[in-house]
């Protein structure tokens, strides 16, 4: 019997897998003389055929040979998809829009910052418009530190102001004494003139008199104050006052005398001549 021929043998000539490490190929044991032969009883010609064909091919090869380990996926079906890849992108896509997200807020925020400032500085435009020119003079201007505000046009005007205030209270309270207003008028009627028929008039006129005084005098005094205040010119506003509480007090008296007769009849004798 002869042994079977190791270029046509299909089994005899593959040699064994490794069973050590590899490189990332299909790896193929270097054959080194001792691979037996795979019917192990053959003879010895057969023997030595099988050693020189393993010693032969042995021989060419310094290492392990085949082609390249395939890459991950590399035979996956069609359709496939990597997970890792997939999940990448997700995450990519992900970070795009929270940062396109991102961007639209700050620029919302930013429009509506610039649009409350526009709105702020068109207000203050509008009240520096409609601000008088005398208060113009007398606002802080932004370069100021703390706000100063001063009373009356001047130091001057401020000071003849509450001069004339002092003097109008003075002349309130002395006319809140009617007994000695009524007594006072009634003697200078009498040495002038002549006496009168009913002196106790003289008293309702004082009271009157007294009340129209304190009235007008309060309405200086808050105007007066107002114009201070805004740093206009004041002093004028006392003695506007103090004519028209004089005028309302002459007013008084002339017309409660002018109703008494003897005094009637005495201006009546004196014009006439008698």
């Amino acid at each position: 019997m002869t042994a079977p021929d190791p270029q046509t043998d299909g089994w005899t000539g593959v040699p064994p897998r490794a069973t050590t490490s590899v490189d990332g190929r299909e790896a193929r044991i270097t054959p080194d003389g001792s691979v037996d032969s795979a019917d192990g009883g053959a003879g010895s010609g057969a023997g030595s055929a099988g050693a020189g064909s393993a010693g032969a091919a042995g021989a060419g090869a310094a290492g392990p040979v085949g082609r390249p380990a395939p890459q991950y996926g590399e035979y996956a079906p069609e359709g496939w998809v990597n997970p890792v890849l997939a999940e990448q992108e997700r995450q990519e896509q992900r970070d795009r829009e929270h940062a396109a997200a991102s961007a639209v807020a700050s620029a919302a925020r930013s429009n509506g910052t610039a649009e409350r400032t526009n709105r702020t500085t068109a207000r203050t435009n509008r009240t520096a418009e409609r601000t008088p020119q005398g208060d113009r003079r007398g606002a802080p201007t932004p370069d100021d530190g703390a706000p100063v505000r001063r009373l009356g046009a001047s130091p001057v005007d401020l000071l003849l102001t509450l001069v004339l205030l002092a003097m109008g209270l003075v002349s309130v309270v002395q006319s809140l004494s009617i007994g000695s207003v009524a007594s006072t008028v009634r003697q200078t009627l009498e040495t002038n003139y002549t006496e009168l028929q009913d002196p106790g008039s003289l008293n309702g006129a004082a009271m009157i008199s007294a009340v129209g005084m304190l009235v007008v005098f309060a309405l200086v005094l808050w105007r007066s104050v107002v114009r201070l205040r805004a740093g206009k010119r004041t002093f004028w506003v006392p003695l506007l006052g103090g004519a028209v509480a004089t005028l309302f007090s002459s007013v008084v008296f002339v017309i409660v005398v002018f109703q008494d007769d003897g005094f009637v009849a005495a201006m009546m004798r004196q014009a006439s001549g008698g």
